[in-house]
């Protein structure tokens, strides 16, 4: 499924670039908006038999998503 973005949703992607958090008004949910590029090298590194183990894939998400915006995503990184 693929939804369009609003005259106002684009101009507020090309003020802030990616990492853009939407929330879901129903649940208060949010997620991120990342380019498809990003998306889709995240995935092929987390598809199962993946020579990386959880905590590989843990570390390389985090500095994934740290090049987005200057959160601070260690706290995902701790060891469960």
């Amino acid at each position: 499924m693929k939804i369009e973005l609003t005259d106002e949703q684009v101009q507020t992607l090309d003020a802030e670039g990616s990492g853009v958090i939407v929330v879901d008004p129903r649940n208060d949910r949010s997620y991120r908006l990342v380019l498809e590029e990003v998306f889709q090298t995240l995935r092929g590194v987390a598809i199962d038999g993946s020579p990386w183990t959880p905590f590989e894939t843990g570390i390389l998400a985090g500095n994934a998503f740290g090049l987005l915006d200057d959160t601070d995503y260690s706290s995902y990184l701790e060891a469960q």
